[in-house]
C-alpha cells in the first residue's frame, strides 16, 4: 500500500490497525526527512548537531505510538492468527521478530546520543543516524508485509465473532 490515506480493508479491527499504520507513516516521514539530509550530506557538523538533537526528540515521540501499535498487534492480531497458522514459524513468527528488530534499532540509535554529543564528529552522526535509517527501512516493509499478508490472513482466517472481538480489542488510541 502506498503513503495515501484510502483504506484497503473493510473488517473494521484492519480499519483501525490501517489507520494506524497512516498515523505512524506520517510521524515517520517527519523525522525520516532528516536522515536523508544526513545521507546527502546537507550539514555542516554544526547543522548535524541540532539535526541531530531534532531527530532524538521526534524519534523519541514516535515510540509510544510505534510500542501502542505494536503491543496491540502482538497481544491481539497475532494470537488470535496464531491459533491457525501457529506462531513458531511463517508469518506471525516473521512478523513478531521484525517488531523486535525495529526496537533494536531505534534502542541502538537512542543509546548512542544519550548524553554530550558536542565532541561528536559529522561521520560519528552519519554512522549513528543509520540506525534510525534502517528502523524506517524495515518499518516501512514490515507495515507493507502487514497489510498484504498478515491483515488477509485475519480477514479470511478469522471467525465473524472473532473478528468482532478483536475490533473491541484494538479500538484504542495509540496516542
Amino acid at each position: 500500500m502506498s503513503g495515501s490515506s484510502k483504506f484497503v480493508f473493510k473488517l473494521p479491527a484492519l480499519r483501525v490497525l490501517e489507520n494506524e499504520h497512516h498515523l505512524l507513516r506520517h510521524l515517520m516521514a517527519e523525522w525520516h526527512e532528516i536522515v536523508l539530509n544526513f545521507d546527502h550530506d546537507k550539514y555542516n557538523e554544526e547543522e548535524a548537531r541540532v539535526a541531530l538533537m531534532t531527530l532524538k526528540k521526534k524519534m523519541i515521540a514516535f515510540i509510544e505510538p510505534l510500542k501502542t501499535h505494536t503491543d496491540k498487534e502482538e497481544e491481539y492480531v497475532f494470537k488470535a492468527l496464531a491459533k491457525y497458522v501457529g506462531d513458531e514459524q511463517g508469518p506471525v513468527r516473521a512478523t513478531q521478530d521484525e517488531h523486535q528488530e525495529i526496537d533494536a534499532y531505534v534502542g541502538h540509535f537512542l543509546h548512542h546520543i544519550r548524553g554530550d554529543i558536542s565532541e561528536f564528529r559529522l561521520q560519528d552522526m552519519k554512522d549513528i543516524v543509520s540506525d534510525a535509517g534502517e528502523a524506517f527501512e524495515v518499518i516501512t516493509f514490515h507495515m507493507v508485509k502487514e497489510e498484504s499478508i498478515i491483515f488477509p490472513m485475519v480477514e479470511d482466517i478469522l471467525e465473524e465473532k472473532e473478528k468482532y472481538d478483536l475490533l473491541e480489542k484494538l479500538y484504542s488510541p495509540i496516542i
